[in-house]
């Protein structure tokens, strides 16, 4: 599918091939046209959210597709809409100078985006495809294009992110994320390191390389950099945990809770998707996105409970979980974005079944140390209508994972999961760094167990 927008003195809708999608705003002199020629229908249905006319030969096109001006003004009418709109078949011409109001430019941006990620499907190891071959045109004087670049380029990154997190693990594991990581330097400004397990070894690692101890895979730490501005400076770093399939180690996860794990990486898949929207809009910011991918497996060689591992910072942890392993591999990935350079480091995962537990699959959770940059990713994420509630951590919190034998433990036991595990990652952040963290254990995919792509957007927003 692929969408291009049209820049016309005079629209001809008698020569016009395409289905046509537009609304009933009467003020519109295209609309006006339509209203004339079939017989004042457009204004009699303008009662109805969304309504299909059959031309039945007065125009070449062979159907209109009328949408209710004035529930572009309500979001939830507005996005309801456009889901029916992205749900129609062959080619579709959307003359966008109808839909212009007061929010103009983000009505078009969402049009563009639910088109998009309404019409992701993943089929790749079907053996019977589903028919994808339709298309959308955009009409209109011009001033609409980077509203509808916006929206295309945020739906078609979720989409991006929603296919790493559904390929599954025999076809996508470390190695292949770190190839995927590599194709993103076709965009300007982009440039992707791969550092290798002796690299790794090297900065000593320790619980990130514990968790790999039990694979028979490499890891594969991924650093990509986009520098929008003339000198790479004050990067903000997005840390997305990466484990690519997640048994629970030792700590075997039970028969119902292992299918889907696949999705482990979803933190992953966000800053990579992230960061490859930020390019393509060619935002002026610094940003890296940072990986450290492996897998979480029974074998030789393995961590056990009571192990005890040394992180890169130099601090010692013990092993109460294997399957608290996400936060091992992510103390290391925010001490390396520390290292490289940032200030600003919000780790992203889908980390914890407390928080699915607290807020479901409605809301991500949010940790900070810094209530005015959370303040700043809140607005964002506002905007792009992904939901976000802030979650406590405090020293209360890191009291609760003191260990006996090291500095600290890998898990606070069964009570407040989810911030004894932000409190973990929060003992790997120094203390002129501001810090988000942000669970997507329940957001990452739908009720329904379909990936979301969550963040994507947010992210990009927060350097827009």
């Amino acid at each position: 599918m692929k969408t291009d927008i049209k820049e016309q003195l005079k629209f001809n809708l008698l020569e016009e091939k395409n289905d046509i999608v537009i609304t009933n705003n009467l003020l519109n002199s295209i609309v006006k046209e339509v209203n004339n020629l079939f017989d004042g229908k457009i204004e009699e249905l303008s009662t109805e959210p969304f309504t299909t006319i059959y031309t039945l030969g007065k125009t070449v096109t062979k159907r209109i597709h009328i949408v209710n001006f004035e529930d572009l003004k309500d979001e939830v009418k507005r996005i309801k809409i456009y889901k029916s709109i992205a749900k129609l078949k062959g080619n579709n011409c959307v003359i966008v100078d109808s839909f212009e109001n007061e929010n103009y430019q983000q009505v078009m941006q969402d049009l563009s985006e639910i088109i998009m990620t309404e019409n992701y499907v993943f089929d790749r190891f079907k053996s019977k495809k589903e028919d994808k071959d339709k298309n959308f045109f955009y009409y209109g004087e011009g001033k609409i294009y980077e509203a509808v670049k916006k929206g295309y380029v945020y739906g078609d990154c979720m989409n991006n992110a929603c296919e790493l997190v559904n390929t599954p693990y025999n076809y996508l594991n470390a190695i292949g994320l770190a190839e995927h990581s590599l194709k993103l330097e076709k965009y300007k400004n982009i440039k992707v390191r791969i550092y290798n397990k002796k690299e790794i070894e090297d900065m000593n690692m320790g619980a990130y390389l514990g968790v790999n101890k039990g694979s028979f895979e490499e890891p594969k730490l991924i650093l990509v950099k986009y520098q929008g501005l003339p000198s790479f400076e004050d990067p903000t770093a997005l840390v997305g945990k990466g484990v690519m399939y997640d048994t629970g180690g030792y700590s075997l996860k039970t028969p119902r809770s292992m299918p889907g794990m696949k999705g482990d990486m979803a933190g992953s898949a966000a800053v990579l998707g992230a960061i490859e929207a930020i390019a393509r809009l060619e935002l002026k910011a610094n940003v890296m996105a940072i990986v450290a991918a492996t897998d979480n497996r029974i074998g030789d060689g393995a961590i056990v409970p009571d192990d005890i591992l040394t992180a890169a910072s130099g601090k010692t942890i013990e092993i109460i979980s294997t399957d608290a392993e996400g936060r091992l591999t992510l103390a290391d990935a925010v001490w390396f974005a520390q290292k490289e350079g940032a200030k600003k480091v919000i780790d992203i995962a889908t980390l914890t079944g407390a928080m699915v537990a607290a807020l479901g699959h409605e809301f991500t959770g949010a940790f900070t140390n810094d209530k005015k940059y959370l303040n700043k990713f809140l607005k964002a994420s506002i905007k792009t209508r992904e939901k976000v509630w802030e979650m406590p951590v405090t020293s209360e919190f890191n009291k609760m994972i003191e260990s006996k034998v090291a500095d600290i433990k890998n898990s606070g036991g069964p009570l407040a999961g989810a911030s004894t595990a932000a409190a973990f990652i929060s003992e790997f952040i120094n203390k002129d760094t501001k810090w988000i963290h942000l669970d997507i254990a329940g957001t990452a995919t739908s009720e329904k167990k379909e990936a979301t792509g969550v963040m994507v957007k947010t992210f990009t927003e927060l350097f827009c």
